[in-house]
């Protein structure tokens, strides 16, 4: 049966175990937290020294997983055996017939990271379907999800940290999530529970730069300040590793969507503003003065182009040109609307 990791996490801490949990995905982070979990929580110390063991998928045959998993525990209710990179154990179909009748007593952990299985192959439809076994996907996240990850995350852990933080850190750090969680509590021992992190903490620990970033950018275009525009254009061209083009892409796309319905909206109160385009009225106000530098028709073709131009970002009729100048090539044809 599949459930998301909220629910396997509750079960867990229920103690209500599984004999088979068949954890797999491109995105690694959910897939190590539950491992983690499972190591450190289902067995007690003095259990685990008998009843607990960890192969790793390149080291062990099918066979050895399958004579551990056999196995009874001693002196404790389960036995915990973890197969890590599980997507490297050769012979995998040869698991299927101690899925369909597991022993009770184990809880067999397959870790199956980095990739996703084929599911037309009689195990996994097998592994997805038993009632014996508990099965998660673990999926990445998209570039346009980034943001609102650290967020919900930031909230999670009762950290304080502003709208353009968020977007340093999402531009900077990519959809990575074992990355971000590392460089957010990492800014959490530094900066102290509580306390609000600053654009300037993030700079001087993780090295996003306050100044010359997508926040910053998308700012100067709604000025339409062309000077500073592409001033920050010539520090991403000299840190290419400052700019993750189709992040870059969403955001700027997301920033003149709002534009877009700030031309519609009005004379809306603060509040009804600042709840139309999702963000604090005190930030939204600024789209006021953006949108009376764009009418409606050049907000339009803007689109267009960000369309072309996010095509161009994963190779569509686009073979060589560097992430800096198809964004500089971007913005020439948007200040020339």
């Amino acid at each position: 049966m599949i459930k998301e990791f909220d629910q396997i996490v509750k079960d867990l801490k229920a103690r209500i175990f599984h004999p088979i949990y068949f954890l797999f995905g491109d995105e690694a982070y959910y897939i190590d937290q539950l491992v983690e979990y499972i190591e450190k929580n289902v067995l007690t110390d003095a259990e685990k020294a008998f009843n607990q063991q960890s192969l790793y998928g390149k080291d062990v045959s099918v066979v050895q997983v399958l004579e551990a998993a056999g196995r009874l525990p001693m002196m404790a209710n389960h036995q915990v055996l973890l197969v890590k990179e599980a997507q490297q154990l050769k012979s995998f179909e040869d698991l299927a017939a101690y899925v369909s009748k597991p022993v009770a007593s184990t809880i067999l952990v397959l870790a199956f990271k980095h990739q996703n299985p084929d599911k037309r192959k009689a195990i996994f439809k097998e592994l997805l379907k038993s009632d014996n076994v508990v099965a998660m996907e673990s999926k990445a996240i998209r570039d346009y999800e980034v943001a609102k990850w650290i967020e919900a995350y930031c909230r999670k852990k009762n950290l304080n940290l502003s709208t353009k933080g968020v977007e340093m850190l999402a531009e900077f750090l990519g959809t990575d999530i074992s990355k971000i969680v590392n460089e957010l509590d990492k800014l959490e021992l530094v900066v102290g529970k509580g306390v609000a992190i600053s654009e300037a903490d993030i700079e001087k620990n993780i090295g996003a730069s306050k100044d010359y970033n997508i926040f910053e950018f998308t700012n100067a275009m709604g000025l339409r300040n062309t000077e500073k525009t592409f001033r920050i254009l010539q520090y991403f061209d000299a840190n290419p590793k400052s700019l993750i083009l189709p992040v870059a892409l969403g955001t700027i796309n997301g920033f003149f969507q709002k534009m877009y319905l700030t031309k519609f909206a009005g004379n809306m109160q603060d509040k009804d503003f600042g709840a139309l385009l999702k963000l604090h009225p005190f930030v939204a106000k600024d789209y006021k003065k953006y949108a009376a530098n764009y009418s409606a028709e050049q907000l339009e073709a803007i689109f267009e182009l960000l369309g072309e131009y996010d095509l161009k970002s994963k190779g569509f009729g686009n073979k060589s040109a560097e992430s800096a100048d198809l964004l500089k090539e971007m913005c020439f044809k948007i200040y020339a609307l």
